[in-house]
């Protein structure tokens, strides 16, 4: 899969100061990088009423908001989650 990152995901967690959700985040990211098929990728649930957004839990209360569309991911952004759904989508 092509993954890709939108600049306000970098911003989102150049924010971030917790050094174990970094490390998190990007376990997460090489997970989704080496996975073939989007049936592949864990803690992957799709938005109701959306079409091609997703969202990926990382650490139990942060989300990472992704579109998929044709075999690429954008990496969109990245929060807690009680701010994060009112950013995402």
């Amino acid at each position: 899969m092509e993954v890709i990152a939108k600049g306000k995901f970098y911003r989102d967690l150049a924010n971030l100061n917790n050094l174990f959700l970094k490390k998190e985040v990007q376990k997460t990211l090489n997970s989704v990088i080496q996975a073939k098929d989007v049936t592949e990728i864990q803690q992957l649930r799709k938005l109701r009423k959306f079409d091609v957004h997703y969202r990926i839990k990382v650490a139990e209360f942060y989300r990472i908001g992704i579109i998929i569309r044709n075999n690429k991911v954008w990496f969109t952004c990245f929060g807690h989650r009680s701010n994060f759904y009112k950013n995402f989508p």
